[in-house]
């Protein structure tokens, strides 16, 4: 949810190119891709690899092609001779730049239920010692495709309802990371979990980096009608009785379908890119879908009638997993929440989006639209 940030140094290869790929092969070829990096950043799961075939020539070898290039990470398929696919996500922005330690992602990934996203393979978080100079993490492969935002159905969003429950019937105590270690989350603090704190340092910092683009587009009056947003439902989100493990980041290009499950006829679908993962309220996930603030490849427009179906979907697929937690049974509150989460969300991406509308052609072509309707949406007139 961080906007636009300044790029890696020089000497380091882009993640991107031709040179990463050829890295890449040859830090699987050699066994160090995936060994034991430190004690704690070790291979956590890779059904049918063994440590004794990696340094081997033969069974080192292995195709790289790049999977593709998103807003933070650059990431690359390995395919081994004698293994399944890996994809490694390295990030074209600096550690201390991104969201949270890559750790924290892979940590969050062990604790998925079957079949929601990526296996949790690796983590190396030092670029220092990394074989690839940059950190990185290593899941499984997730087959499937991106759908379109306008080419999303009725099925589609009853199949993500569904799925979205099943990540969510995993709980947490509040707002935070998950970390590696006998428990998962030690690292988030007792209390209440307040949101309004974050969204104003998080406003605060975006006119520090970005405020020419901010003045430039007229944002300035869109990120204090957001702050407003949230500040309406602060003591709502820091009361919660029901956080989970959420996503944090579940836009449409987040979301992969393939084929259709056996079990109930809908379209498959998995999630992928956990780099936001952590203890949340649910409402986060069901805002970054999309609805009546949309733009660019990432939100699916939505008019009220189809997220009311939406979220009636979830919060059923949600009892029939089990007593529903009062931040799925108030939906007047979860609806109130989603609406604050929206704003706060989209607000980062515009300001993202317009820090980069100068010199991308397709985040220049995305900000009028995402600018148009979030300001609608929160009631300020462009």
């Amino acid at each position: 949810m961080v906007p636009d940030q300044p790029e890696p140094p020089s000497t380091l290869l882009d993640p991107a190119s031709t040179a990463m790929g050829e890295l890449l092969a040859e830090a699987w070829r050699e066994g160090t891709l995936v060994l034991p990096l430190r004690e704690d950043a070790s291979p956590l799961r890779l059904p049918g690899l063994h440590k004794s075939v990696l340094p081997a020539s033969l069974s080192g070898q292995a195709r790289v092609t790049l999977a593709g290039v998103g807003e933070r990470f650059a990431a690359w398929r390995v395919i081994p001779q004698q293994n399944a696919p890996v994809i490694v996500r390295i990030p074209h922005v600096t550690p201390a730049e991104l969201h949270q330690d890559l750790a924290h992602e892979i940590a969050a990934l062990t604790l998925l239920p079957a079949e929601v996203g990526p296996e949790p393979i690796a983590v190396h978080d030092d670029p220092a010692t990394s074989p690839i100079g940059h950190p990185y993490v290593v899941t499984s492969e997730i087959p499937g495709t991106a759908a379109s935002p306008a080419t999303w159905t009725g099925a589609h969003l009853q199949a993500h309802a569904g799925h979205l429950a099943l990540l969510h019937a995993v709980p947490a105590p509040g707002r935070g990371p998950v970390s590696l270690g006998t428990d998962p989350w030690a690292a988030v603090a007792p209390g209440p979990q307040h949101l309004l704190p974050e969204v104003e340092a998080e406003i605060e910092s975006w006119q520090l980096a970005h405020g020419a683009a901010i003045q430039e587009h007229g944002i300035g009056p869109l990120l204090e009608a957001a702050r407003a947003e949230v500040a309406a439902v602060d003591g709502e989100i820091a009361q919660l009785d029901g956080f989970v493990l959420a996503h944090g980041d579940l836009c449409a290009t987040n979301i992969l379908w393939h084929g259709i499950d056996q079990a109930t006829g809908a379209p498959g679908v998995q999630y992928i890119d956990f780099e936001w993962a952590q203890g949340d309220d649910p409402a986060r996930d069901l805002a970054n879908l999309g609805g009546a603030v949309h733009g660019g490849p990432w939100y699916v427009p939505l008019a009220e009638e189809q997220v009311d179906d939406f979220v009636r979907a979830y919060v059923r697929a949600r009892g029939e997993r089990g007593e529903l937690p009062a931040s799925v049974s108030d939906v007047a509150s979860l609806r109130r929440r989603m609406r604050a989460w929206t704003a706060y969300e989209r607000s980062a991406m515009l300001v993202h989006v317009a820090s980069r509308a100068s010199t991308r052609s397709t985040h220049a072509r995305v900000l009028p639209t995402l600018r148009r309707t979030l300001a609608a949406t929160l009631g300020i007139a462009v």
